[in-house]
Formats: structure tokens, C-alpha cells, sequence
């Protein structure tokens, strides 16, 4: 009598056998076979670790959407680390959320210094494209009742937002201030506003944009196409892209949409955002067909995908939906509410800032003996209004109070020239050097 056979292989792998098959599988032609593989190794786990490394895989596709459906878990899991920190920042980047992302990354290398993405996240810190900080000298009064006017739009007081808009404009008449008037003006009146923005911020995506809408809405349609198109070469997140193909639809220029997801997808082939793109655009256009294989790839890409299973039950819904970017929202919530004990102080933050600008001009060791016993004499006001960033009259202070301290004068001349509230800053640039003397 034969024994029976007792070396069959089940046909159910563990998680470890679909982890490490994925692993082997992460080259970027076949992300969306890793995906598919870590996909089951977290189903059979819940591991957060694995839904880690899967957020990792999905970011590498441009699936960012998903990306950040894994992070929320990983999140819930086991809390904030300083690798997930990283890959919330990664994400946040390719958001257009520059300020998340810096802070999410700063948080990176003070969880964890010396850990496995620390190198990674001090790389983008130093090398990504920031965009600059954009000031205008004698505008200071203009941008605070821009400041105003948007706080009273988000308490819902519409007329207050535009009376203090039209008193930025007239203060300053700054092209922040106009796309800001324009922004909340008909789009008749604000023709002259946008166009004004569009022309003095040609790198600004939203002036482009939005000088394109009013102008289509006006019927000049030239004017429409020709700044969409250079609206277009603009688009460098999927939320610029977004904004880019939404503009595109209201303006019934599907085409235009559509050129812009298909030119994405020759980098990110497996985005199942910039395919979402694609799709709605399509559905637009009236192609059917191609509109819903497009819906179906998608889906096998990420068949969790929330918004493409809505759009498969309501195949008339051509609109994005509302919740974009919620999860990133959440995520952002959990990084900035992390305790402040890990950071430096606010004083700490000013010498960095003011090491970076000088750097090459005052060294480093002037900076820190110079600008402490300035910055104990501010009021508390003054302290917090500097280290948020709410008024950037205290970082041209400090820039010519240290050229000026240490013997740069033609630097320090045209630094207060160029000053956002020249004024004021001279104001206190008086009070600061009897500061000096008195602490001398």
C-alpha cells in the first residue's frame, strides 16, 4: 500500500511569500506587478509596514491618491515615524503643498537622524526646486488687507473681502493684489485686474488660469487659448494639473485637457491620477470607448480606487470629485499637531534663516553674536509675527541690521531699498540700533 503524498504545496502563500516577490519586482517598468503583489501580502497582514512600502511603490507610479490611502492606514497603525514622515512629505511635494512638505521632511530627520530615509529627506530638503518667496518693496500695507480681505471671504462676509481687496489694490497696486481683486470680482470687471496679474506673474499658474476663464468668459477667445496653452506648461503637480484640466472644461476645451494628462503619462505611464485626468476628459469628448478602457486600466491599477468605482456606477459624473486631496489634509494634521518639543526654539529658527540668507556675505559666528540680544528686546508680538512668517518686515530687518553691523553698507542700502514696508523697517531699524547701543 502507497502512502499518500504529504510535501503539497497549498495554493494559499503566506504574506512574507508576496512581500518578497514584490521586493524583487520594483523596478519601474514593473511597479504595477509590485504593487499588485504587496497589495496581497497587506491583505493577508495588515502589517504597517507593508502598507508602508506599498505607499512607497504607488508614489513611484504617481498614484499619489493611493499612496496616501496607504499612509492613512500605516498612520492609524503604529503612528508617526520618521519613515513615514518622509513618505507623507513626498507626496505632499508632488501635491504642490510646499509647506507640508518641508515641515513633514524637518520631521523626518528629527524622529529618526539616522534612519533609513534621513539621507533621502536632507537631499530634497537642500536640492528641491522651492518655489521663491515673492515680495515687492512698498506693497507691505497692500498684502495685509489681502490678508484681511481673505480672512473675511472665509468667514463668508463676501462684500467686506471686496472692499478690503479694492483698498490692496489701491495701496499698492501689486499684481498679487490684482489676481486677488480678480479673483473676486465678475468676470467683466476683473478682466483689466486678471490681466494685470497675468502679465507681471507670467510663472504664476492660477493668475494664467484664471486670466483664461475670464477671458473666454468675456468671448475673447484668442486671449483664452493663448494664455491656456501657456497655463499649460506650468502644470508641475497633479494639483496644478487638476486645476489646469478643470479651467480647461469650464471652458469647454476638452482637448486641451486631454493633451495635457496624455503629455503626464508619457512620465507616469501607471499615475492613476493623471489616468483619471485622462478619463474625464475623454468622457467629455464624447470617446465612449476609449474612455472606458482607460476607466478599466485604472482600476486594475489601483482597484481600491474609490473615485473610479463611483465613476464605473455613474458613468455621466465627468466632474473630480470633491474630496481630493482629504487624505493628504489628514495626513498634514498629524505632522503639524506632532509636539513642538522636538523643534528648535523660535530664536534658533531666525539664525538659521538669517545664516542661509547671508551665507557668503556674514559668516555664521557674526549671525549668532550679532542678532540674540536684538532678538530678546522685541515684544512677544514681534517674536511670534517673525517666526510664523506673518510679516516679513522682521526678516529684512534682521538682513540690514547684520549688513549694517558688521561694515556692509552698499549691501545694507540696497537691501532696505528693496524691503517689503520700507518704511517700517526703517522705523524699526532706528529702534533696533538704540537697542544695540543701550545692550553695548
Amino acid at each position: 500500500m502507497t502512502r499518500p503524498r504529504t510535501n503539497i504545496v497549498p495554493f494559499e502563500r503566506p504574506a512574507a511569500y508576496w512581500a518578497i516577490r514584490a521586493r524583487k519586482h520594483c523596478s519601474p517598468s514593473q511597479l504595477p506587478d509590485a504593487a499588485r503583489m504587496m497589495r496581497k501580502a497587506l491583505e493577508k497582514s495588515g502589517d504597517s509596514g507593508l502598507a508602508l512600502e506599498l505607499a512607497e511603490i504607488y508614489s513611484g507610479m504617481g498614484c499619489y491618491t493611493a499612496a496616501e490611502r496607504c499612509l492613512i492606514r500605516a498612520a492609524v497603525r503604529q503612528g508617526l515615524t520618521g519613515s513615514l514622515c518622509y513618505a507623507i512629505g513626498v507626496c505632499a511635494l508632488n501635491r504642490g503643498s510646499e509647506d507640508l512638505g518641508e515641515e513633514a521632511l524637518d520631521r523626518c530627520l528629527r524622529l529618526e537622524p539616522n534612519g533609513f530615509f534621513a539621507e533621502r529627506a536632507q537631499d530634497l530638503l537642500e536640492y528641491y526646486a522651492w518655489k521663491p518667496l515673492w515680495y515687492q518693496p512698498h506693497t507691505a500695507r497692500s498684502d495685509a488687507l489681502c490678508r484681511r480681505s481673505m480672512r473675511a471671504l472665509a468667514q463668508a462676509d463676501v462684500e467686506k473681502a471686496v472692499v478690503l481687496a479694492r483698498k490692496g489694490w489701491e495701496k499698492g497696486a501689486s499684481p498679487r493684489a490684482a489676481l486677488w481683486l480678480g479673483m473676486l470680482l465678475p468676470p467683466r470687471e476683473a478682466l483689466p485686474y486678471l490681466k494685470t496679474a497675468a502679465e507681471k506673474l507670467p510663472l504664476e499658474l492660477k493668475a494664467q488660469i484664471k486670466y483664461a476663464e475670464a477671458c473666454s468668459l468675456c468671448r475673447r477667445l484668442p486671449e483664452a487659448r493663448k494664455r491656456l496653452a501657456s497655463a499649460r506648461r506650468l502644470c508641475r503637480s497633479i494639483t496644478d494639473a487638476e486645476e489646469y484640466c478643470a479651467a480647461a472644461w469650464t471652458m469647454n476645451r476638452p482637448k486641451d485637457a486631454l493633451k495635457l494628462a496624455e503629455s503626464k503619462l508619457k512620465r507616469l505611464p501607471q499615475s492613476v491620477d493623471y489616468l483619471r485626468l485622462k478619463y474625464l476628459s475623454l468622457r467629455r469628448m464624447g470617446e465612449e470607448a476609449q474612455a472606458k478602457r482607460t476607466l478599466e486600466t485604472l482600476l486594475e491599477i489601483d482597484p481600491d480606487d474609490a473615485d473610479a468605482l463611483f465613476d464605473r456606477r455613474h458613468p455621466r459624473q465627468t466632474s473630480l470629485h470633491d474630496g481630493r486631496g482629504m487624505l493628504l489634509t489628514a495626513l498634514g494634521g498629524m505632522v503639524w499637531s506632532l509636539p513642538d518639543t522636538r523643534r528648535p526654539g523660535p530664536l534658533n529658527r531666525a539664525l538659521h534663516l538669517m545664516v542661509m540668507n547671508l551665507n557668503g556675505t556674514v559668516d555664521a559666528e557674526a549671525v549668532f553674536r550679532l542678532l540674540p540680544p536684538l532678538w530678546r528686546k522685541l515684544t512677544p508680538a514681534e517674536q511670534y509675527a517673525c517666526d510664523a512668517y506673518r510679516d516679513v518686515c522682521f526678516p529684512a530687518l534682521f538682513t540690514v541690521y547684520l549688513l549694517i553691523c558688521t561694515g556692509h553698507w552698499e549691501e545694507a542700502r540696497r537691501a532696505a531699498a528693496a524691503a517689503p514696508g520700507r518704511k517700517r523697517v526703517l522705523r524699526l531699524l532706528a529702534r533696533c540700533a538704540g537697542i544695540r547701543k543701550n545692550g553695548e
